[in-house]
């Protein structure tokens, strides 16, 4: 019961984070902008993330999504973690979001695997 909680949590939070990429709000722009990245990259980040939160909830029925939306999520993170801390040489506090959300699917990888 516990790992479906988490994976609860983590669709919640990287679904909000695509919805949040897509709609494209002014500290989304100036965090991007800081990244130096592309701005569609950020579009394609943002459905990728959905992607990923859309698989993880169709795995509550069928664990092979849930491997899939982790998968992506996992791929996403480092990328995200690489970004906070050799890209742009933030304190390893900027990248405590992509790092919890990289275990959590580690995880619920390792679990359904």
């Amino acid at each position: 019961m516990a790992i479906k909680i988490l994976q609860l949590i983590l669709t919640v939070f990287i679904g909000l984070g695509g919805v949040i990429k897509i709609i494209k709000p002014t500290f989304q722009i100036e965090h991007w902008n800081l990244y130096q990245y592309p701005m569609w990259f950020m579009t394609v980040t943002g459905i990728m993330e959905i992607i990923a939160s859309l698989a993880l909830a169709l795995g509550f029925w069928n664990r092979y999504y849930t491997l899939i939306g982790c998968s992506i999520i996992i791929v996403l993170m480092l990328g995200a973690i690489y970004t906070h801390i050799f890209r742009v040489h933030q304190a390893f506090k900027m990248a405590i979001p992509s790092t919890l959300c990289l275990l959590l699917a580690i995880i619920i990888f390792v679990r359904y695997y």
